[in-house]
Order: structure tokens, then C-alpha cells, then sequence
């Protein structure tokens, strides 16, 4: 076996205003499906060049706001700066806090995996060229500010494969991992559709539903819509992730990559370099084809690649002793989020193993007819399914670019923590945020998430907001030895009243760390966003 790899912290953008785990994790599990209209700044801006297109698709609220003064970015730089730079910013540090990982604690090793593809805020920018102009909009510069702007000194890459982008930035930093090139690695992609120019070129290819609706392995699939979104996931040695007493999300037993090779066209898929690679990294994670309950498939909904790659499913991953096999695809969901697609079903297939369920198909009533799965174990669900000891323990998924490279990884449930010292009552914790009106919002999302937390939990709470978030610059102490009390202090913080328990920290002051280490969920960061972008040319 290889390397095995910890996934400690993971963090999403998606359609449908979808900006958390757990949104992500409830549209998922209701089949929503997240796609609509192109929204109005992207059509008002190039006017009459969207006509005559599907311009239906999965599309991220607000797609051109950003915090530029909590990363130290000048306005001027803001507007020039690609939103899917942008994205991969805050994304990462959502990252980093959902792992209760301070980042500075990490950042000399910590390398940075990037899948990208479109190039589509070019298209918004006018005026005489400066500086900014490059290095806000080359894919190089994505991985880069990245690493630049949270001070992060391991490999840093930015990768197109097109479609299959993020599961290779994801298999690549595995690899770095393994190698001993960096002790964490964030990997990912993003994708945004910011101009009709890339729109026109997929429509061309035949590709896009006229219908504007993505229907993976349905009868009445007819191609898929766009979509958007971003996804990052912290990865750590799965060693190190124990001996850290990190939370392990999952473990990433394998992963492998291929290319189809010569087809009958170039982008035709090839069913047996798909079967060949999946068999490949099975056998290298020492895991069979029975121990895998779910697969999370590339499914993007064509005549042509769903019969392909359920046939390699099938001869990969099918089985005939009674012991089922899910598969399904997240792109009903969203749309196909292209460079970012492989890693936003790798997340849904983390959280189907930390939820023990396995999420219904959305868009499917009845399968493609071109598709025959009797005697092979493969079921389509069509809801909620437990994830009991039917099924296998493992998921795995797939992802494959027109470019012909495939991408594959095995995952396997996170184990039982190492024991320790428990995390004794808490005298309290510190809360901070980069301006004064992130911290009062920041305060009133903590006072939500107390007032329904049980005493018991309250420990770990403290631990994780002490040990586990960055001190930035403006930040209070509040003194609380119940979840009731810091609540109430909390609240008064948000609403710009002073508190006996709320005092300001000075710059340099330090707080108590408790012994042990807690990580929990917490609320993430308010950004304080603004509008950045630039007219059109």
C-alpha cells in the first residue's frame, strides 16, 4: 500500500447561495437541484453575444464580491484580480479553520494544488494594461497568491486538465505528500463562467442539454449545463494527522491518473483506460472491488460518456455475490463545474462516508436505456440510502477531461481517534477578526451556535476557538465557564454593548491554551465584502 492520506479540513463554494459544508451536505441529500438563470451582471455585461446559447447553469451568488482588505489587496488590484483567484483565497482559509488549523503554525511546509482552467475575466478587463493584469489572471499566479498571501512554502502548482483539474491536483499533491515535498498540502480547483466566448466553444462541441438541465445516467440525458464553484481540501499524512490529533475527515487510501490514449477521436472516452486505471489504484491501496459501498462517478450526463463509464464501472467495480454498489454523480446537482468538478464530488463523497449515508441521484427518474446494469450489483439510488454493513466500507470517484486525462481515488472512513488526556473546562476563549465589524459579526454567529450547544460540548468549543483559529488584529478575551454565559457575552459584543466577560486582548497579549486538543465546527469567517470588478472591453 501506499502513502495513506488524512483529509483534516475541506471547504466549498457551490450554486444556490452554497457557501459551507453543511448546505452543501443538505442540498445533496435533497437532491436539490442547484442550477437557474444566468445572472444579470454576467448577461448585462456582453449583452447580445449570450443569444442563441443554454445559458442555464449552476452559478454562484455574488461571484465578483471579495474581502481584498483582509488579504492585504489594494482596491485597484481587486478589480483586475480573476474571481477564481479571489475564491481560492477565501476557500483556503476556510480550509485552514475548518481543520482548526492556525495557519501560520503550518505554512513553511504546507504546498499548494490548484485545478483551473477558464481565463474568462480577460474578457472584463479595459483600459491600458498594468502590472496587475498578469499576475491577477494567469493560471500560475491561482497556486501562487495562494501560497504568496498565507505565506505557504511547500510545491506549489497550478494544474489544466480541463475537466478532471482538481482530482489531479488532489492525486498530485497525495504524491507530494508521500514524497516527503510538504507536511500539508491544500488541493482543489475552481471554476467560474464569467463571459459567453468558452460558453459558445462547449455549445459547438454538442455537449451542453438543450433542455439546461444535467441529467447523469437518466433516460432522458441529453448533455449537461455549467456550473460553478470552488473546493479545497486540507490533506495531511495520515500519521501525522493522528499524531497532531487532527480530525480525520476520511482517508485517501489511493489515487492514480491515466489518459485514454488513442481513440477513435480525441475526445472520445476509452472504457478500458477508466476500468484499467480504477483496477490499478485498487490494487495498489490493497483495497477489492466488494469493499467499495459507493462511487462517486464523473456523470455528467452525455448519450455518449455516461454509457462509457458506467461499462468501465461495471468491469471495474461490479459484482455479482448480492452486495450492491451506489453510484452517482453530483454534477445533477450543479451543473458540471468542470476544473473544479473532481474535487466537489470527492467532498460529497467524504461527507457520505461521515454521514454514513448515501445521497440520492438528482435529476434521475429511470436509467439511460443504453445502459444495462442487471447482475452487476450497480444501483442508481433514487433516495437516501443508510450506510450499513450491506455495503462496502469504502467510496471511491472518478474524474475525466476532454483533454483524455482520468483521475480516480479510493477513500476509506476516518478511524477511531487516538485516546488522550480529555480537554478540561475552559476558562473561556478569544474571538478575532481583521475589523471591528467582522469581529461584532463574528461574535453574533458564535452567540447562535452556543445558545444551542450542550455544556458537555463547550470544552471542545473553547479548545477549538483557542488552539484553532489565526489571532488577527482586533480581538477580546470572553471569560465564560459555560456555553449559557458566553452566549450572553457574545450577543452583547455583537450589539456593540460592553460585557464584564468581554475585554480587549492587547496586540501581543497571550491567552491560555489548554492542554489536550478538541476540534470542532465552528462558524467561519464573516468576509466584508465588496463589488470588485472591471467593465467589459
Amino acid at each position: 500500500m501506499g502513502t495513506p492520506i488524512a483529509v483534516v479540513g475541506m471547504a466549498v463554494r457551490a450554486p444556490g447561495g452554497i457557501a459551507d459544508l453543511d448546505a452543501y451536505w443538505s442540498a445533496i441529500l435533497h437532491a436539490r437541484d442547484l442550477t437557474g438563470d444566468l445572472p444579470a451582471d454576467r448577461r448585462d455585461a456582453f449583452g447580445a453575444a449570450w443569444d442563441g446559447m443554454v445559458t442555464r447553469g449552476g452559478y454562484l451568488d455574488a461571484a465578483f464580491d471579495f474581502d481584498p482588505k483582509f488579504f492585504g489587496i489594494a482596491p485597484k488590484e481587486a478589480r483586475v484580480l480573476d474571481p477564481q483567484h479571489r475564491l481560492l483565497l477565501e476557500v483556503a482559509w476556510e480550509a485552514f479553520e475548518h481543520a482548526a488549523i492556525p495557519v501560520a503554525a503550518v505554512a513553511a511546509s504546507t504546498g499548494v494544488f490548484v485545478g483551473i482552467t477558464g481565463r474568462d475575466y480577460w474578457q472584463w478587463l479595459s483600459g491600458d494594461p498594468n502590472s496587475y493584469w498578469t499576475i491577477g489572471n494567469g493560471h500560475a499566479f491561482a497556486a501562487g497568491r495562494v501560497a504568496y498571501t498565507l505565506g505557504l512554502g511547500g510545491p506549489v502548482f497550478a494544474l489544466d486538465t480541463a475537466c478532471s483539474s482538481s482530482l489531479v491536483s488532489v492525486h498530485t499533491a497525495c504524491r507530494a505528500l508521500a514524497a516527503d515535498d510538504c507536511d500539508m498540502a491544500l488541493a482543489g480547483g475552481v471554476n467560474l463562467v464569467l463571459a459567453p466566448g468558452t460558453t459558445r466553444a462547449v455549445a459547438q462541441t454538442g455537449a451542453l442539454s438543450p433542455q439546461g438541465r444535467s441529467r447523469p445516467f437518466d433516460a432522458d440525458a441529453n448533455g449537461f449545463v455549467r456550473g460553478e464553484g470552488c473546493g479545497l481540501l486540507l490533506l495531511k499524512r495520515l500519521a501525522d494527522a493522528r499524531r497532531d490529533r487532527d480530525r480525520v475527515l476520511a482517508v485517501i487510501g489511493g489515487t492514480g491518473i491515466n489518459h485514454d490514449g488513442r481513440t477513435a477521436t480525441f475526445t472520445t472516452p476509452n472504457v478500458s483506460a477508466q476500468a484499467g486505471l480504477i483496477d490499478t489504484v485498487l490494487a495498489a491501496a490493497g483495497v477489492s472491488a466488494r469493499d467499495v459501498g459507493y462511487h462517486e462517478a464523473h456523470g455528467t450526463g452525455t448519450p455518449l460518456g455516461d454509457p462509457a463509464e458506467l461499462e468501465a464501472v461495471v468491469a471495474a467495480l461490479g459484482r455479482r455475490d448480492g452486495r450492491p454498489l451506489y453510484v452517482g454523480s453530483v454534477k445533477g446537482n450543479l451543473g458540471h463545474t468542470e476544473s473544479a468538478a473532481g474535487v466537489l464530488g470527492l467532498v460529497k463523497a467524504v461527507l457520505c462516508l461521515h454521514h454514513r449515508t448515501i445521497a440520492p441521484q438528482a435529476n434521475y427518474r429511470a436509467l439511460n436505456p443504453r445502459v444495462d446494469l442487471s447482475g452487476t450489483g450497480i444501483e442508481i439510488p433514487g433516495s437516501p440510502v443508510p450506510w450499513d454493513d450491506r455495503l462496502g466500507p469504502c467510496a471511491s470517484t472518478s474524474s475525466y477531461g476532454m483533454s483524455g486525462t482520468n483521475a480516480f481515488a479510493v477513500l476509506s472512513p476516518a478511524p477511531p481517534p487516538e485516546p488522550g488526556a480529555a480537554v478540561p473546562a475552559p476558562r473561556g476563549f478569544p474571538v478575532s477578526a481583521a475589523t471591528p465589524g467582522a469581529l461584532a459579526e463574528l461574535a453574533g454567529r458564535y452567540a447562535a451556535h452556543l445558545a444551542a450547544l450542550p455544556g458537555a460540548d463547550y470544552p471542545a468549543f473553547a479548545s477549538t476557538a483557542t488552539g484553532g483559529r489565526t489571532r488577527l488584529k482586533h480581538a477580546v478575551w470572553v471569560e465564560a465557564a459555560d456555553p449559557g454565559g458566553a452566549a450572553t457575552a457574545l450577543a452583547a459584543l455583537a450589539a456593540g454593548e460592553t460585557h464584564p466577560a468581554v475585554r480587549a486582548l492587547g496586540a501581543d497579549e497571550p491567552v491560555p491554551v489548554p492542554p489536550g486538543r478538541a476540534v470542532v465546527s465552528l462558524p467561519g469567517y464573516p468576509w466584508q465584502r465588496g463589488t470588485y470588478l472591471s467593465a467589459p472591453a
